[in-house]
């Protein structure tokens, strides 16, 4: 796993990953790169958006705050006018005020309802002050040059409401006209400004409030946006770290299925396929380096021996160069078939009767040598599969076979569906296997050398192995796996030996 101090080496320092002096004096702390950066940027949307929404969902609330509090201080401004006005009209009724002017009698009631702390009364005539009434002694809340705004509220239709300015504090009243007198009014009106300032204080307790949301959000985001993109990062690192020489650096991915984590997961399936594609090409370059040094030596070496004088000389070194170059093109040929032997289109499925495969490869191999041939068992099913594939495997394996064994000897080839016998605690259903042979009775392999003959270049130590390439079961080995099975040998030194491929079937196999 690449960590932040790692550094490409040699050559790949220079690049654009490598930091010049010049850049680490422009940037010393590394805020540029901070602000540039997907988390910054998301952080930044996220606080934003807050913002946003926190500025409308205040703006909204206190403006709805602020209007429905006039509109209360209203109504009970409209509420003690009204309630002063009908104090006067049962004092009338009943006598108390029945030496007294309209005016004189409003007075008294107001006086008599003791109007609160923040509050005062005022009867207005013509525009002048007649009388007042207020609830507290120490300061005035009226003076006389608030009247002639007072005047601007008047409206003998019905109250008017509005506000007046009390020495720099906001004085909200009520004016209503006297019925029967005309150009006489009754104004009511209150202190606001603790309203105000409690109106004031609210939004400044809910910007604290937001503030410390916002700065809460900031740091959480980071955190969340560090830990959701952490994969990018690692993807970065590992990125510098991974050259030519080495593909072997992964992303180390935690758990979970977001679309950052399973991004991590398909960078690493690339570089799993870079690495793999790599490995295939240096191994082809190691076995054409290794195999096709021999026959060059001799090719080489024939043709510094020959005697161009000589035409009998010429011609059998022309029929060993000629020997040479046909086992070349055929080495090859075998190595560029196991190079591609990992790409998709190296095997194409189709539908295949095992019982016709297997009597097509009979009717090929049994021209191979003077041998006993013969079907163990058949399996009459058709699989999906590639039958050149196979049958070029099965022709490998009885051109094996043939060479380890004499001409009495027994050579059979058979086939057969296997089928799951226990189960095995999962929930998938059992999975039948195509079992494809190769038997002979020839002098058999050793079980040291059973696993290092399917490599590439191997050969048994003893008795099998002298003879070929060594790439023949490898290329066997190789199509096995391409259908998503393997190959392997079953033997006893000095009792013969069986080849076997097992394909696991894609879907159960259909009996004809």
């Amino acid at each position: 796993m690449a960590t932040l101090d790692e550094r490409p080496s040699g050559d790949a320092q220079a690049g654009p990953a490598a930091a010049s002096p010049e850049s680490e004096t422009q940037d010393p702390s590394g805020w540029g790169a901070k602000i540039h950066s997907v988390r910054f940027r998301v952080v930044a949307a996220m606080l934003g958006m807050m913002l946003a929404g926190l500025i409308t969902a205040g703006l909204v609330t206190f403006v709805v705050q602020f209007q429905e509090s006039d509109a209360r201080l209203d109504q009970a401004l409209l509420d003690k006018a009204n309630a002063v006005v009908k104090l006067v009209q049962t004092k009338k009724t009943s006598g108390d005020y029945a030496d007294k002017t309209y005016i004189s009698a409003l007075h008294e009631a107001a006086e008599d309802l003791e109007p609160r702390s923040n509050e005062v009364m005022a009867g207005i005539v013509d525009g002048r002050v007649a009388w007042t009434v207020e609830g507290s002694g120490d300061t005035d809340l009226l003076n006389q040059g608030m009247f002639a705004d007072a005047a601007q509220l008047r409206n003998p239709a019905g109250a008017s409401f509005g506000e007046l300015n009390s020495d720099g504090r906001p004085l909200r009243t009520v004016v209503l006209p006297m019925r029967g007198v005309t150009g006489a009014f009754l104004m009511v009106g209150r202190d606001a400004g603790d309203q105000r300032e409690h109106n004031a204080s609210s939004v400044q307790t809910y910007s604290l409030v937001a503030l410390g949301m916002l700065s809460a959000a900031a740091v959480i985001g980071g955190i969340v946006a560090g830990r959701l993109l952490d994969p990018l990062r690692r993807m970065r690192e590992t990125s510098r770290a991974v050259g030519p020489e080495d593909l072997t650096q992964r992303v180390e991915v935690r758990k979970g299925e977001d679309d950052v984590t399973l991004l991590a997961k398909t960078f690493n399936t690339m570089l799993e396929r870079l690495d793999e594609g790599a490995q295939q090409q240096q191994q082809f370059l190691d076995d054409a380096g290794h195999e096709l040094r021999t026959p060059l030596t001799i090719l080489r070496g024939h043709l510094e021996l020959v005697t161009v004088d000589d035409p009998e000389d010429v011609i059998a070194t022309r029929d060993v160069l000629l020997d040479e170059v046909d086992r070349m093109q055929r080495l090859v040929d075998d190595l560029l078939l196991l190079a591609n032997s990992g790409d998709p289109g190296f095997i194409r499925r189709e539908p295949v009767r095992i019982t016709e495969l297997l009597d097509q490869v009979m009717e090929k191999v049994h021209v191979l040598a003077d041998r006993n041939w013969q079907i163990d068992e058949r399996a009459d099913y058709v699989v999906e599969a590639d039958p050149q594939r196979l049958t070029q495997a099965l022709v490998q394996l009885a051109a094996n076979a043939v060479k380890y064994t004499g001409p009495s000897s027994t050579i059979a080839l058979g086939s057969r569906i296997e089928r799951p016998t226990a189960d095995d605690g999962t929930s998938l259903p059992p999975q039948d296997t195509l079992l494809l042979w190769v038997r002979d009775d020839g002098i058999g392999i050793a079980a040291e050398d059973q696993q290092r003959i399917f490599e590439r270049f191997g050969r048994a130590h003893t008795g099998r192995g002298e003879q070929g390439s060594g790439l023949g079961l490898a290329i066997v080995s190789a199509i096995a796996q391409a259908h998503g099975g393997v190959a392997t040998v079953e033997s006893e030194y000095g009792h013969g030996a069986t080849f076997l491929i097992r394909i696991p079937l894609q879907s159960t196999g259909v009996r004809v």
